[in-house]
């Protein structure tokens, strides 16, 4: 039977350390074979990806082409783009590395640890390290390669290379190629390339890489830029600017004015740099490249250019105060959430995996609902049939004299109202006027008490009845959500305790079940 579990990832972690390829094929067994569908809904896309939507949409109807800049600029760029200015500028940059291709020697010693794990000869042997070494074979069809060469296992092979420390002992070694920390990197040469088809009006879209002393609310390692060029004889500062404004108003970018920099990047002319306010806010940066930047590259016309950082211009339209929550709300998330949010990170902890499990669980539920209020002691049939391939007869019960089959919380809901989270009966006619508005008002879970008790007997008896007769189940006085099998995430609990709110999941439920094997 399919068993629906999270990982015990301090046990795995502490297994793969002491043996890494047995953790990592043993672990392999939990990993399920099937499952249920993952292909419907509508998904919600990245804040940062609507935005390149909206960018590329307003290029596009003002007439640009879309171009791809390179990624990696040779360091000699970076001199020919600003000049004398270019070493503070590499300041800035990251240069690209990578581990070496080591040597590896084949000493007697070494052989003879290799034939202790295979019978493979030297030869052989200094062939398929040749061919690494050479650049012949990738790093990722090294194992293969032996496996397929030789004839020995994965673990065989992977054996073989811890004996020879060379492979992890090496370094990684610094080249001359850096990472763009400016889209005006990548823009002199694409203009290059196309210096012969002028007039050209091009945008692009991408990531900037900066190495930044430090990661806080205001400054990234990588973010992403939006950035367009006029290359034309006759382009002007000031048709540039008659453009920005309409880049910006297709935003929603009003008001927009002009403030020239004090020190000019040397890419671009002097006196020709601004930075471009909407309101009290800067929001984009424009210039004409400087006739001698150009002239490095071979380009014989005139140069206008408008960049942004998209992260900026979320942070300025959503009103967020943290660059990081704009690209990675994933790990800089806010511990405000409101009610629907909380409401949708409450959950059912444990639950059936089997169709026939979760077959019982409806059933149960029915049963309790047409029998809830029938007098004690009292016992009904909710399911007769399979159950982990055992044939098996289910009933709700109650042994209690003069009570009910269930409590009067039993099927009470889950509403979260002003960032509490309460258990409350559906039905608020007995209710007094402030709890019936959190009813009235609050948003409320997909499910309600008895859906997670009835989920936590069906998935009790499909992991008991492999090796039990019988067995009987019972949630009494609820004190806590997860004595309901209910689950409230870590980030939902949080964001209620951090602004001082409260959970009430609690009440008399008072619901028992039991089976039996036919």
């Amino acid at each position: 039977m399919p068993v629906k579990m999270e990982l015990e990832t301090e046990a795995i972690r502490d297994f793969a350390k002491k043996d890494f390829r047995r953790a990592w094929i043993e672990t392999a067994s939990l990993v399920p074979d099937d499952g249920p569908d993952f292909s419907c809904g509508a998904g919600k896309p990245h804040m940062m990806h609507e935005a390149i939507h909206a960018v590329r949409r307003a290029f596009l109807d003002l007439g640009f082409d879309e171009a791809e800049n390179q990624v990696f600029l040779p360091e000699e760029d970076v001199y020919r783009q600003y000049g004398p200015e270019a070493p503070v500028i590499l300041d800035r940059c990251y240069y690209l590395g990578g581990l070496p291709r080591p040597d590896i020697g084949l000493s007697n010693d070494k052989m003879l640890a290799v034939r202790k794990v295979a019978d493979i000869s030297e030869d052989e042997l200094k062939s398929v390290f040749r061919r690494y070494k050479e650049g012949r074979i990738e790093g990722d069809d090294f194992l293969e390669t032996m496996v397929g060469e030789f004839g020995i296992t994965t673990d065989q092979a992977a054996d073989i290379i811890g004996i020879f420390p060379g492979f992890k002992n090496i370094r990684p070694v610094c080249g001359k190629t850096t990472l763009r920390s400016h889209m005006t990197g990548g823009w002199f040469p694409t203009l290059a390339a196309l210096a012969d088809e002028a007039p050209q009006k091009l945008f692009s879209c991408g990531l900037r890489f900066r190495r930044e002393q430090k990661v806080d609310s205001s400054h990234l390692r990588a973010h992403y830029g939006g950035s367009c060029v006029i290359m034309a004889e006759d382009i002007s500062l000031k048709a540039g600017m008659r453009l920005t404004e309409k880049v910006l108003k297709s935003l929603d970018f009003g008001g927009v004015r002009y403030v020239k920099k004090a020190a000019t990047s040397n890419y671009y002319a002097p006196q020709t740099e601004y930075e471009v306010y909407s309101g009290q806010i800067e929001v984009a940066d424009i210039g004409m490249y400087s006739p001698v930047a150009l002239a490095q590259y071979g380009i014989r016309h005139n140069v206008f250019n408008l960049g942004f950082g998209l992260e900026r211009i979320l942070m300025v339209k959503h009103g967020i105060d943290d660059v990081r929550r704009v690209l990675y709300p994933q790990f800089y998330r806010s511990d405000a959430l409101d009610d629907s949010e909380i409401a949708s990170m409450i959950s059912i902890a444990k639950t059936p995996v089997t169709d026939e499990g979760i077959k019982l669980a409806k059933s149960l539920k029915r049963a309790f609902k047409d029998n809830k209020d029938e007098p004690s002691p009292c016992s009904f049939k909710a399911f007769e049939g399979n159950l982990a391939g055992k044939d098996v007869i289910v009933e709700v019960f109650e042994r209690e004299d003069k009570s009910r089959l269930c409590g009067p919380a039993a099927f009470n809901g889950i509403y979260v109202h002003e960032g509490a989270v309460y258990g409350l009966p559906n039905d608020t006619s007995s209710l007094k006027k402030d709890v019936s508005d959190i009813v009235l008002d609050g948003k409320r879970a997909s499910f309600d008490f008895m859906d997670a008790i009835c989920s936590l007997f069906a998935s009790n008896m499909e992991d008991d009845v492999g090796g039990s007769e019988c067995g009987s189940y019972h949630v009494k006085m609820v004190k806590t959500p997860a004595e309901a099998n209910i689950k409230i995430s870590d980030r939902a609990r949080k964001a209620i305790e951090s602004n001082n709110r409260k959970i009430s999941v609690k009440g008399p439920v008072f619901c028992a079940a039991r089976f039996k094997i036919e």
